[in-house]
């Protein structure tokens, strides 16, 4: 189990916010203690509890004492019978802070109860307890509005004026329902459900879960304000990965282990407080580099001034199948994890794979550096590479992958059977001037004085074809193990202990067996290759003797004829070496020829592949436009020649070609047709295909750096080029955009909700206060359910409009950076913190206030 130094933030609570107890007149337990209640909503697992006696408060102050040593937090409240009604008196209850637990007699005087509980009745309208309520600062709900004494049930017709004036949003807190289903017939207001128990056995029937820093009073008035993002009428487990901690030791960060939320979190605080270097710590931790050269460039530079000499990085995270991770990383090492959900052990297991297959299969996040989305404005293929992270295109990237393996292999190949074939054309020239040269000596009367040299060269090259044949089955013979094939059951006991025995005998001899054949026929082998061996030295002999024979007449051989006997002999030995080189050439070049098939085959089916990962991807976009309102999105298959250009350019540094040539063959030639035209030394088709000279053309095939990097460019990718637009009184493309509308249209993108967090350095930089008010905050408030939000920030409504879970407000001494506090708005001291640090706080909290009709 990890436990952290900050708090947590915001979570969900479970609460029961209309309870009776003895101190109702119809309560079936009058004889329950206030222990007994607490007791009670321990076991149901409620932590939040608002005491609504009928027209009474006395009921509350014991049952707070009795919370005291327990984990449940006890409201003041109270039911209301009020004057107007159907068939029968409506209800409603209100719900007070603590410190007015004192002054709810005198407002129930104020409301008209002044009788005994069980005859009281409210002598004003239901709209002005409402404003009474909120007077005395409470909260107040329309009780079980679907159920006997309930507005809704007692009001049937909505054309009611009366009705029209009880459900009245601005004076209305919440709604109590019965049946969950209610709450869809009134969307405009905060709905609870609650038990209102009248017996310890009715506590936990129903109730409401409240997203709050901590149980209180102050917590569910922020919910009722913000219900969309803080109330729930039923369990939702998160389930979504999660960055959950992280703890640096040896830096510029104060080494407290930090929490964070699993919904949306922001990180507030002055300038060099060390908000980036949470962000660029995390992504240190996952090895994860920024796309463009120019954050690389200044996200090295942090870590190196934060974690440099000796500083390391811990980071907690949970897996989409609920397993918990530590990934440590010390300053210039790589990553190591483990996993914390502990085996039987309880100790933390060793993850020996490498960081990268870890975010493959188990856990990845999506990270933008402070000024990263305008440098991804600018280069279309890391706006491909972050499109790509939204879609399941895993399959195609592998085909792909795999295909330019298998032409790497064949192009391998290739050049190994090249290699053989130019080396048979040689011997085969070889072998004809051989043959040539023999011919002119025997037309000479050679044959005469070496009568049977042909014969005696055939037993020679049969004798070596022996030798070499019985060496190979020695290697074989000498690399068998078929003992080793067989093993044993290794079964000490069971029901069948001596039938297992028994076989295991059995085996042991039979490995004995095989040992001693294996022996025998190495032996046999080698036995068999001595012998050979001592023919050929006997034919060798005799070889010799008759070769004497004729070097003894060699000199009266050439004065006779004129040839030398032992060139003679030399080249016919030689000849009977290269004999059947013509037809082993046939054959390589037959490989050949089948490998470019093959070859042709493969790019034909690489083309296939991209074209399928074009309409993959084009399938991911039309789902993902969906999400998008005012971006969208489209793709021009194949279409981006810009990295292709530029290699081009690059290896053709200092070859006499015009860059403006260069960039003509790339936009006219493919990558597959050029490294075709080079490696065929085409100059003809490369100077009709791209209209370049001819001395363009031979400069450009005879290159060396480029004939050195065919199989490369026969590869080399046209990517896919992604079309932004963004609605601003009509469709523009991403570079016709100001720097703020293609942050713009980016964000929207890179918030749309996914399976892995999201994490991002000021994402209000370079965008108008506007946007983020209508549309970024709408989006984070949409997702951070469901896929968890990291933000540094310093703009007032990303953590207040969007409702953070979690707050973090950093400070710094200069030398280091601290986490000062932690919490949600529900928080006093954060909320106080929050209007100080952040630009437009308190115009925030305005906002707010406006959005949502009540005072926070």
């Amino acid at each position: 189990m990890v436990t952290y130094d900050t708090a947590g933030g915001a979570d969900f609570y479970k609460a029961d916010l209309h309870v009776h107890t003895p101190g109702s007149y119809d309560y079936d337990d009058s004889d329950a203690e206030p222990e007994d209640l607490i007791e009670r909503f321990e076991e149901e697992g409620i932590e939040l509890v608002a005491v609504t006696d009928h027209n009474t408060v006395e009921y509350y102050e014991p049952l707070r004492e009795a919370a005291e040593d327990s984990n449940v937090t006890v409201l003041p409240g109270v039911e209301i019978t009020t004057g107007q009604s159907g068939e029968h008196q409506i209800h409603m209850t209100a719900i007070f802070p603590p410190e007015e637990a004192d002054s709810l007699v005198p407002f129930l005087h104020e409301i008209g109860i002044t009788e005994e509980p069980e005859h009281a009745i409210a002598d004003v309208t239901i709209p002005n307890i409402c404003e009474k309520t909120k007077e005395y600062g409470g909260l107040p709900i329309l009780a079980h509005i679907d159920a006997h004494a309930g507005a809704d049930y007692e009001l049937e017709d909505r054309n009611n004026p009366t009705r029209q004036n009880v459900f009245d949003k601005e004076k209305v807190a919440a709604l109590e329902v019965v049946v969950e289903d209610t709450a869809e017939d009134f969307e405009d207001f905060a709905h609870i459900r609650s038990s209102d128990s009248h017996s310890l056995a009715d506590i936990g029937e129903r109730y409401t879960f409240v997203k709050m820093d901590s149980p209180s009073f102050e917590g569910l008035r922020t919910a009722f304000a913000d219900p969309t993002s803080r109330l729930s009428l039923t369990e939702e487990p998160t389930t979504h990965p999660s960055v959950d901690g992280l703890l640096a030791h040896n830096g510029f960060l104060q080494e407290r282990n930090l929490q964070f939320n699993k919904n949306l979190n922001c990180l507030i605080g002055g300038k060099g407080t060390g908000k980036s270097t949470v962000i660029e710590h995390i992504r240190y931790a996952l090895d994860i580099e920024p796309r463009s050269d120019g954050i690389k460039e200044d996200y090295n530079a942090l870590i190196e001034n934060t974690l440099r000499p000796d500083g390391s990085v811990e980071l907690i995270v949970t897996a989409s199948n609920g397993d918990q991770y530590r990934i440590t990383r010390d300053y210039d090492e790589r990553p190591e994890i483990e996993r914390l959900s502990a085996d039987s052990s309880g100790s933390p297991q060793e993850v020996d794979i490498p960081i990268e297959q870890f975010k493959a299969e188990f856990f990845d996040v999506e990270i933008h550096s402070q000024r990263e989305l305008i440098e991804l404005a600018r280069d279309q293929i890391d706006q491909l590479d972050l499109l790509d992270s939204y879609f399941d295109i895993t399959d195609e990237l592998e085909t792909r992958k795999d295909i330019k393996q298998n032409i790497r292999a064949k192009n391998r190949e290739m050049a190994d059977l090249r290699e053989e074939v130019s080396s048979l054309k040689a011997e085969e020239e070889r072998f004809e001037a051989l043959q040539q040269q023999v011919e002119v000596m025997e037309q000479k009367g050679v044959g005469e004085y070496v009568e049977g040299q042909e014969e005696w060269e055939q037993e020679r090259a049969a004798i070596s074809n022996l030798i070499e044949d019985v060496e190979t089955v020695e290697q074989a013979a000498s690399s068998l193990s078929l003992a080793d094939q067989i093993s044993t059951t290794d079964i000490d006991d069971g029901p069948n202990a001596d039938l297992l025995d028994e076989a295991d005998e059995t085996i042991s001899e039979l490995k004995s067996e095989l040992a001693e054949l294996e022996e025998e026929l190495e032996d046999t082998v080698d036995e068999g290759r001595r012998e050979i061996e001592d023919i050929r030295q006997r034919w060798n002999e005799e070889n010799e003797q008759r070769e004497d024979e004729h070097e003894a007449l060699a000199d009266e051989i050439e004065e006779e004829i004129g040839v030398d006997i032992e060139e003679f002999f030399d080249k016919k030995a030689a000849l009977e070496d290269l004999r059947g080189v013509s037809e082993e050439l046939e054959a390589k070049k037959e490989e050949l020829a089948t490998a470019k098939e093959e070859k042709t085959d493969l790019l034909e089916n690489l083309q296939a592949a991209r074209q399928n990962l074009s309409d993959a991807r084009n399938e991911g976009i039309e789902a993902l436009n969906t999400h998008l309102g005012n971006v969208r999105v489209a793709l021009h298959s194949q279409s981006n020649r810009r990295e292709y250009t530029d290699w081009i350019n690059h290896v053709l540094e200092g070859s006499g070609v015009w860059t403006e040539h260069k960039e003509q063959i790339t936009e006219a030639i493919d990558p597959p047709k050029l490294a075709d035209i080079v490696r065929n030394n085409d100059t003809e088709a490369l100077t009709e295909i791209a209209d370049v000279t001819p001395t363009t053309a031979e400069n450009f095939v005879t290159h060396d750096d480029l004939n050195e990097q065919l199989t490369k460019l026969e590869l080399f990718e046209i990517h896919d080029r992604p079309v932004i637009e963004l609605n601003d009184g009509g469709w523009k493309d991403l570079s016709e955009m100001s720097d703020g509308q293609q942050c713009t249209a980016l964000l929207s993108i890179a918030m749309i909700e996914r399976d892995v967090p999201l994490i991002i350095d000021q994402p209000e930089d370079m965008l108008d206060n506007k946007f983020i008010f209508t549309d970024v905050v709408d989006i984070i408030r949409s997702i951070k359910q469901d896929r968890q939000v990291v933000a540094a920030t310093h703009n007032a409504n990303i953590p207040i409009l969007g409702d953070a879970e979690q707050i973090v407000v950093m400070r710094s001494n200069g030398r280091a950076g601290f986490y000062r506090d932690c919490g949600s708005i529900d928080d006093e001291a954060i909320k106080s913190l929050a209007q100080e640090i952040l630009e437009g706080g308190e115009l925030a909290f305005q906002r707010r206030r406006e959005m949502y009709r009540l005072a926070i």
